[in-house]
C-alpha cells in the first residue's frame, strides 16, 4: 500500500538523517524518483518529506512533519496531483525519543475522497495505531451505507444499508480468523437484527 510504503521511508529518513542538517534547505525540492526532506530556510527545522515514487515529477506523497514528529500524510493515489487519501497522527507521548525511534507516530484517523467531486466517500479510525473501524459512503450519496468494526486489526462486523434509507439492514458476522460466520439481518431498521437463515425459516426477508 502506497501510504504504508511512504510511511515507513518517512520513519526511515527521520531516524538517519540529523535534524540540523539545512544545507539543502529548500521551499520547492525537486522530485529525484525517492523521497526529499523540506527545511525551514530559517531555522533548518524539517517541515516535511515529499515523495516521487515513480519519478514522473509529480509529488505523490507529502508527509508534514514537526522536526521528528510526523502529523499528517497527503496522498495522491491516481496521480492527478491532487491529495485524495489524508493521514493524521497523534503526537508521540510527553517525554517520548521520537527520534530514538523508541515512540514511533501512531496513525489516529484516515480519510480518502474516491470519487471525481473530491467529496470524503471514506473515514478510517484507529485505536492505539491499529485499526478499528470504517465509515464509508460507497455511491457518493453523501451518506454512510457502509460500516466495517475491527477487534485487533482483523475485520468482525460489516453493517449495510442495501436498501438506501439511511440504516444498515444487513449485517456480516466475521469469525476470529477472518472467515464468514454468518448473515443477519433488520429490513425494518429497529436495530435488531437476526440470522437470515432465522428469518427466512420464517417466511419473511
Amino acid at each position: 500500500m502506497l501510504s504504508l510504503n511512504f510511511r515507513e521511508a518517512a520513519t526511515a529518513f527521520v531516524l538517519l538523517t540529523p535534524l540540523t542538517f539545512a544545507a539543502c534547505a529548500s521551499d520547492t525540492p525537486e522530485p529525484s524518483g525517492a523521497t526529499t526532506a523540506v527545511y525551514n530556510k530559517n531555522t533548518g527545522r524539517l517541515e516535511q518529506i515529499v515523495g516521487d515514487r515513480d519519478g514522473d515529477g509529480r509529488i505523490e506523497t507529502r508527509a508534514f512533519m514537526d522536526g521528528a514528529q510526523l502529523q499528517r500524510i497527503e496522498i495522491d493515489r491516481n496521480g492527478d496531483s491532487q491529495p485524495d487519501r489524508w493521514e493524521y497522527y497523534l503526537p508521540a507521548a510527553s517525554g517520548a525519543n521520537v527520534a530514538s525511534g523508541s515512540e514511533p507516530a501512531q496513525i489516529e484517523r484516515a480519510e480518502e475522497a474516491n470519487d471525481k467531486a473530491q467529496k470524503i466517500t471514506r473515514r478510517e479510525f484507529y485505536t492505539g495505531g491499529v485499526l478499528a473501524k470504517i465509515e464509508e459512503d460507497t455511491d457518493a450519496d453523501g451518506r454512510v451505507d457502509k460500516w466495517e468494526r475491527y477487534e485487533g486489526g482483523v475485520l468482525r462486523q460489516v453493517d449495510l444499508d442495501l436498501q438506501g434509507k439511511g440504516f444498515p439492514d444487513r449485517r456480516l458476522i466475521y469469525g476470529t480468523a477472518g472467515e464468514m460466520a454468518r448473515v443477519e439481518v433488520d429490513p425494518a431498521g429497529t436495530g435488531t437484527f437476526v440470522a437470515l437463515a432465522s428469518t427466512a425459516a420464517g417466511g419473511k426477508r
